[in-house]
């Protein structure tokens, strides 16, 4: 039994469901494996309030005792809200990173309610952000790593599905303000520096070539 994993899975699991009311996007089948080391998923979503929300899992619990969520929601390029952020890496007894972010694009309320929410609330063990991170993330970030006991697992849960449903809701009536491709790319260009991406897949035996593929493809695609 894993209290942590317990608790992580079925909230993956509604994230995926409060999606699915969007038309559902398949991906290439390369950027899939299932075998009895690991699986890797992929969930894509559009919708006229965004222009890709997808979540990422990584279950390699029998073999290497892991278990990893990915989550963004990308708003149309005309759209000032911020990039919705979720990410956690979960051992059997803890987890080791956990990340969320309202990551901004431009000055909107869902951004300024974002920082009134989170902005120095405090967290046990918060994670030191390194040089790449710092230039996309806000201050308000959650970033925090040994996450091990029952209520703060339930409060990363309760944030997660709150700020989702408070996302979805208000993406839409955010507006068209003006052209953020140059801004939400630069997100993308800077995620893909966090080496620790392509070290993890690539150690459980995806090709270099094609995960990088998938990241310029799937995971932070860069528009023209």
């Amino acid at each position: 039994m894993s209290l942590v994993w317990d608790k992580m899975i079925p909230l993956s699991e509604r994230m995926i469901s409060r999606l699915e009311e969007f038309e559902k996007i398949e991906v290439d089948s390369k950027y899939e494996h299932e075998d009895l080391n690991f699986t890797w998923k992929n969930y894509k979503f559009i919708d006229k309030r965004f222009r890709q929300a997808h979540i990422e899992i990584v279950d390699a619990r029998e073999s290497k005792k892991i278990w990893v969520m990915h989550m963004t929601i990308f708003p149309h390029v005309s759209n000032p809200a911020p990039i919705f952020g979720f990410d956690v890496v979960a051992g059997a007894n803890k987890i080791t990173g956990a990340f969320h972010d309202f990551s901004r694009v431009d000055d909107c309320w869902i951004y300024t309610y974002f920082l009134a929410k989170h902005l120095n609330k405090s967290w046990t063990n918060p994670r030191v952000l390194p040089e790449w991170a710092e230039q996309i993330f806000s201050p308000g970030m959650l970033a925090v790593s040994n996450i091990n006991t029952e209520e703060e697992l339930d409060r990363l849960s309760g944030v997660a599905i709150d700020n989702l449903d408070y996302y979805l809701y208000n993406i839409a009536y955010e507006g068209n303000k003006g052209d953020y491709t140059e801004k939400q790319n630069r997100y993308c260009k800077f995620q893909k520096q966090n080496p620790h991406t392509p070290a993890m897949m690539i150690n459980l035996g995806i090709n270099k070539d094609v995960f990088t593929q998938y990241m310029d493809e799937v995971l932070f695609p860069e528009l023209k």
